[in-house]
């Protein structure tokens, strides 16, 4: 049972540093994106008046949000199937569990 709760924390924690990288990563845009309203709404443009390098980091970001996506459900999948054996392993243990104290209740009792 203490694997199972192993591999369940490594998995939060792999999720938990994905999402701080997704995150980062919207700040920096929500940043960039701020610099540029301002910018345009000043009439300065400055030297970057093109916003391909903001196309591409958007472009990335929507990429990293699809494969979290992709991350979380597998975890989630893996969660499933640490559950899933756990209960069985409970079920099986309950079971040998029973017929041992039948067993030695047999003899006891003669």
């Amino acid at each position: 049972m203490a694997e199972v709760c192993k591999d369940i924390d490594a998995g939060l924690v792999a999720l938990n540093i994905a999402i701080g990288k997704i995150n980062s990563n919207l700040d920096g845009l929500d940043k960039r994106l701020k610099n540029l309203e301002k910018n345009s709404n000043s009439g300065n443009t400055g030297n970057d008046s093109s916003n391909s390098g903001l196309v591409k980091r958007v472009t990335k970001l929507e990429n990293d949000l699809l494969e979290l996506g992709g991350v979380v459900k597998e975890i989630i999948d893996d969660l499933k199937d640490l559950l899933d054996a756990a209960s069985e392993h409970t079920e099986t243990a309950n079971q040998s569990q029973n017929i041992f104290s039948s067993i030695i209740n047999f003899f006891v009792d003669e």
